[in-house]
């Protein structure tokens, strides 16, 4: 038995030692001898792009983030006799609120698919969903209840573009 010991301990003192020098640290050398002595000043001007330091009259910030609009709320219901409204039009670049209710007594527990957006829905009877939408092209996109097979449409127009009708002015 003691030599079982003696083995095991000799086994123990090599793993050890081997141990020991594994994780001993290796030391590093940083080279300095290529570093810049004279550093140059950088104006802010010499960072901006060229196209920002053109025009001064447009804003860095608003070169860099997209401009918050008041979001406006819209609210489609699902019913038995299909969405309402079925057709609902959005200008390109606007921000929108999007309330999905479920009011169908007949199907409590259905979808709402949105594919243009990836926007998908589960809607259960007298919930909403919400979700946000910030078109960025014009089109029609469709959106869908695939389990009571009805549809509608997000019709997105340009600033520009005319919707069909004229002002109450006119």
């Amino acid at each position: 038995m003691s030599f079982v010991n003696s083995k095991t301990a000799k086994n123990f003192t090599k793993i050890f030692a081997f141990l020991l020098i594994a994780t001993q640290a290796q030391a590093f050398e940083v080279d300095f001898s290529r570093r810049q002595v004279d550093f140059n000043k950088v104006k802010n001007e010499d960072r901006l792009p060229a196209s920002i330091q053109e025009d001064q009259s447009v804003s860095i910030l608003d070169k860099v983030f997209d401009s918050v609009e008041p979001t406006q709320d819209i609210v489609i219901m699902n019913t038995e006799k299909g969405f309402v409204p079925d057709t609902v039009r959005l200008k390109k670049g606007n921000n929108y609120r999007v309330h999905i209710v479920n009011v169908n007594n007949k199907e409590k527990n259905v979808s709402f698919i949105l594919d243009a957006f990836s926007e998908h829905h589960n809607t259960v009877f007298g919930e909403q969903k919400t979700f946000n939408v910030s078109p960025k092209t014009d089109g029609i996109f469709s959106y869908q209840c695939p389990e009571t097979a009805v549809q509608g449409k997000f019709i997105i127009y340009s600033d520009g573009a005319s919707s069909g009708r004229k002002p109450a002015s006119h």
